[in-house]
């Protein structure tokens, strides 16, 4: 953050000239004095092997910057992991990580007459400043179609809702190599994930979506995959609101697979065979008798989770 302040300031200078008013700015920008003999290559201060750059970058008066904050406000989403029913998934993104966004597009990529490049704090994927936003992106996109499965619609399930993760979005998640998940990815069916395209008119190989529910259930089976709790009671306020079958069904799986377990377990505990634990994730062969074992099973309420199953089939029928 300091860097990238660093080279806003750069550019800042070169664009008022060498003038006492450029370094009047950068120094109130920055929160720093200005050695005399700066004139608009601020970054090479830092570069230089004479000078103390880590003392230099640390003297850069940055908590008090909307910058930090909004860097801080993402790494505390992505660490503290809260309560998934306790992120405000919209505050969080105009609050933040679209400012962050909007942050790594002013930040200048060069100082010119250096010949340094520093496209990498802005560009590159791995680097801090674009990996938190890339990273918060993608667990408010998890936390977004999970709100809206509980408070499900009566068209929840249909295409333009699917269109949630990307392959880029899963490695996040996952925290794994983005072939892991490609590998995962396949239109037919034979793969854990199946995916799909946007427009069909789309290259294969280009903006390929993975069906979330498949990608959550893969999700669970990762050891780098972490999430807020999916808390029970905050699922049981929405089943009589929910306005499709699909999501209900899902909704159990998720209860297993958003707080450390796998669908294998969820066929244990309910006393099914895999295939047909998975297809009940899927919104396949719900029925209200055994949608109380099945609640029972996720830590639901059995009577709630029956009897909103049943209305749906009724109104289906």
């Amino acid at each position: 953050m300091r860097l990238a302040m660093l080279l806003v300031a750069d550019g800042m200078m070169n664009i008022l000239g060498a003038t006492p008013n450029a370094t009047k700015a950068a120094e109130t920008f920055l929160g720093i004095e200005l050695p005399d003999a700066v004139s608009g290559f601020l970054v090479s201060m830092v570069t230089d092997p004479w000078v103390d750059a880590d003392t230099m970058l640390a003297a850069i008066a940055i908590d008090h910057t909307h910058l930090f904050r909004t860097v801080h406000r993402a790494y505390r989403l992505l660490s503290e992991m809260s309560p998934i029913h306790e992120i405000e998934y919209q505050d969080e993104r105009d609050g933040s990580l679209d400012w962050i966004g909007y942050f790594l597009t002013v930040v200048p990529t060069d100082s010119y007459g250096t010949g340094e490049d520093y496209s990498d704090i802005v560009q590159a994927a791995d680097s801090p400043l674009p990996f938190i936003h890339r990273a918060g992106n993608a667990y408010l996109d998890l936390v977004e179609f999970i709100h809206r499965t509980v408070f499900s619609h009566p068209s929840w399930g249909d295409p333009s809702d699917m269109i949630v993760f990307t392959a880029d979005d899963l490695a996040l998640l996952a925290d794994v190599d983005i072939r892991s998940v490609r590998n995962a990815m396949g239109p037919t069916g034979n793969k854990p994930i199946r995916s799909f395209k946007a427009f069909q008119s789309d290259p294969d190989d280009e903006r390929a979506y993975a069906d979330p529910i498949d990608a959550i259930e893969w999700l669970s089976g990762r050891r780098g995959f972490k999430c807020g709790r999916l808390d029970a009671e905050w699922v049981n306020s929405g089943i009589p609101r929910s306005h499709s079958l699909a999501a209900l069904g899902a909704l159990a799986g998720m209860m297993f697979w958003l707080n450390g377990q796998t669908t294998e377990k969820m066929a244990e505990k309910i006393g099914w065979d895999v295939e047909q634990t998975r297809a009940w994730t899927r919104g396949r062969g719900l029925d209200a008798f055994a949608a109380k074992r099945v609640a029972e099973a996720a830590g639901l309420d059995p009577k709630a989770y029956s009897k909103q199953i049943a209305k749906l089939l009724k109104k289906e029928n």
